[in-house]
């Protein structure tokens, strides 16, 4: 399995994380619409340093986390979870391709972990494999295919190194998806117009590009609402489905 990153990377990522309250967060209108609270059931996040989606689930659907992550950051997620007056989540730092478990889960989630990767289907897989029947499966990644890849062209090259844009539409993960016991839920783009880069040190050119990208992007949400999936430039790709039983 070739990697897009590596340990390093995501210590560096989520060494300076700040504590927060977590309060509505990304992809949040999704989760109350193919999720209901219940403190009996159980979520696992793959990659889960950072941990605010994780959170969000436990916090507000009740549910008992878990979570997996080989950054050494990993945890962070434990504390925030303390920050926010929660009980703790089970954590387990390893790497997710070697890493075996005895158990299932009632919901299996990522946020941006697939995408550094070389072999979608596989991974999708090994998250299939932690499932329930009847559970639920949450997978997103951020869209840097078709004019957003150009977009990030323009002033993000290395950020786009550190993700596999092939598998960044919905035929590639029909694909990817093909012979797993799964029903399809969701899998589509998600919101009008997003674009963000983790760069810090933007020259005065490139300061002026950033800026009418933003420009643009506000003028499309504004013509077109801020909810309306597109392969041209939405910020996200999600897939929700649920394991047959």
């Amino acid at each position: 399995m070739r990697s897009y990153t590596d340990k390093y990377f995501w210590n560096s990522y989520y060494k300076n994380y700040q504590l927060k309250e977590v309060g509505r967060v990304y992809f949040a209108d999704l989760f109350d619409i193919f999720l209901k609270p219940d403190p009996a059931k159980t979520v696992f996040e793959v990659g889960c340093a950072g941990g605010s989606a994780l959170c969000y689930l436990a916090k507000y659907f009740k549910f008992k986390a878990y979570g997996i992550d080989y950054s050494d950051e990993i945890e962070k997620t434990r504390a925030l979870f303390k920050y926010n007056d929660l009980p703790s989540p089970i954590l387990y730092q390893e790497d997710f391709f070697s890493w075996r478990s005895q158990e299932q889960y009632d919901v299996v989630c990522s946020f941006g972990f697939i995408e550094h990767f070389n072999d979608p289907r596989d991974i999708i897989a090994r998250h299939v494999a932690l499932l329930k029947p009847d559970g639920v499966l949450m997978i997103t990644m951020p869209h840097f295919a078709h004019l957003q890849y150009i977009l990030h062209w323009l002033i993000d090259r290395e950020n786009l190194k550190k993700h596999n844009t092939k598998i960044m539409n919905i035929k590639a993960m029909q694909k990817a998806l093909q012979g797993l016991p799964l029903e399809i839920k969701y899998l589509n783009y998600y919101r009008t117009f997003g674009f963000w880069t983790e760069r810090k040190n933007l020259t005065w050119w490139e300061r002026i590009i950033n800026w009418k990208i933003q420009f643009f992007g506000r003028v499309i949400n504004k013509l077109l609402g801020p909810h309306h999936p597109n392969p041209l430039f939405s910020p996200h790709l999600v897939l929700i489905a649920r394991r047959q039983i």
